[in-house]
């Protein structure tokens, strides 16, 4: 592929894409031309045969965000990027955008926020994350490579021995990049020949190296299925306690400012862990029914509805370190108050004054009501998941 592509103004990126049209109950599916030359896009209904949106600038819209599994949002209709409508589109994206899987495994699950930095640091973007604890079977599963290893049994006993955290990152030649970010799979190896890389800093030895990547092309698709299923395969379970816990959704806005491991690492350094976590695309029905207490309440519900709308959010169930502190009530305090400006004036050292840009971007959603507490979790870890 010529490497002048994306100059000419009728180069183009062509992809299929799904939106749920809410008001006729009907999935309308999409071919999605992005022209990289100018950043501008057209739709197109493929069901009706005819032009959905002419070709035109989207602000906010970049090449990045344009890559099959993302989901985005134009003109308030959230589209879900499904295939490529072309040979020449999945040429151009090859492995500038290719998908990866990795598990950070319980060794280092306390230092989560510290790893995921580590992760966007190389140039990887973390677009899925589920806690959870895997059952044997499910631990087989993954290392399916493995069977009929002497090896495989201390695998098995580290990783079901806690909770780990299973991500999707795409990147630039994302499969072998994150190989060779994680090292080797022996940390005193790693250590000797490779000691930048993540085992290296993070593993102790052979049966607790910290982290787990996928081979190759072909794994990276079962392993995301198997902890991202989109067929009605149930994923492994969640890590969710709801005792003495609160709910805190990290925006996306603090995602899309590569702000999440360092507004976990605050959360962690404090009084608190990190019990559950899973990343949501939330649409407009799902954030309006999670928000509904809010309706009246709020002066601008819908820049409140906005702020969980522009890409992902990641749910977490904030748990205590000691269980004899109050989390909804201690965890309020030190998220701060609702507007981030106000926070800077009157609380500078809460979360939402460190992290948050005004009353609405500001950073994280945190329960507000002690009542709500479970509901709001469930929501997020039973309903939606």
């Amino acid at each position: 592929m010529s490497a002048s592509f994306g100059t000419d103004y009728t180069d183009k990126l062509s992809f299929v894409a799904e939106w749920f049209d809410y008001e006729s109950a009907y999935q309308k599916r999409l071919l999605l031309n992005y022209y990289p030359c100018d950043s501008t896009i057209e739709l197109y209904d493929i069901d009706l045969k005819r032009i959905f949106l002419k070709r035109s600038f989207y602000e906010g819209l970049q090449r990045k965000d344009v890559f099959v599994g993302n989901t985005i949002r134009i003109y308030g209709r959230q589209l879900k990027i499904t295939d490529y409508a072309d040979c020449r589109t999945k040429q151009v994206i090859g492995n500038t955008r290719q998908h990866t899987f990795g598990v950070i495994k319980p060794s280092i699950i306390d230092k989560i926020g510290e790893v995921f930095n580590q992760i966007q640091d190389r140039h990887f973007e973390i677009i899925k994350v589920r806690m959870c604890h895997l059952q044997q079977s499910e631990c087989l599963e993954l290392y399916d490579h493995l069977r009929g290893s002497a090896f495989l049994p201390f695998v098995v006993d580290y990783v079901t021995s806690g909770p780990i955290v299973a991500l999707e990152l795409v990147g630039d030649d994302a499969i072998k990049r994150w190989k060779e970010n994680v090292g080797p799979t022996d940390p005193v190896e790693a250590r000797r020949t490779a000691p930048n890389s993540l085992r290296a800093i993070y593993g102790l030895e052979k049966a607790l190296n910290a982290f787990h990547a996928a081979d190759d092309c072909d794994s990276a698709t079962k392993k995301i299925q198997l902890f991202f299923p989109e067929d009605g395969r149930k994923a492994p379970r969640t890590t969710l306690k709801l005792k003495n816990s609160t709910c805190c959704v990290v925006k996306p806005h603090a995602i899309s400012e590569g702000k999440l491991g360092y507004i976990i690492s605050f959360i962690t350094d404090s009084h608190f862990k990190i019990t559950a976590m899973q990343a949501f695309y939330l649409n407009n029905a799902n954030a309006e029914e999670f928000l509904e207490v809010y309706k009246g309440v709020v002066s601008d519900f819908n820049a409140l509805l906005l702020s969980f709308l522009e890409g992902p959010c990641i749910a977490l169930e904030i748990s205590a370190k000691n269980d004899d502190i109050d989390v909804h009530g201690e965890f309020r305090k030190f998220v701060g108050p609702s507007d981030s400006e106000v926070a800077r004036q009157i609380r500078p050292n809460s979360l939402r004054a460190k992290f948050g840009i005004d009353k609405y971007k500001n950073a994280v959603h945190c329960t507000d009501l002690k009542e709500d507490t479970e509901l709001e979790l469930e929501y997020f870890f039973k309903i939606l998941s």
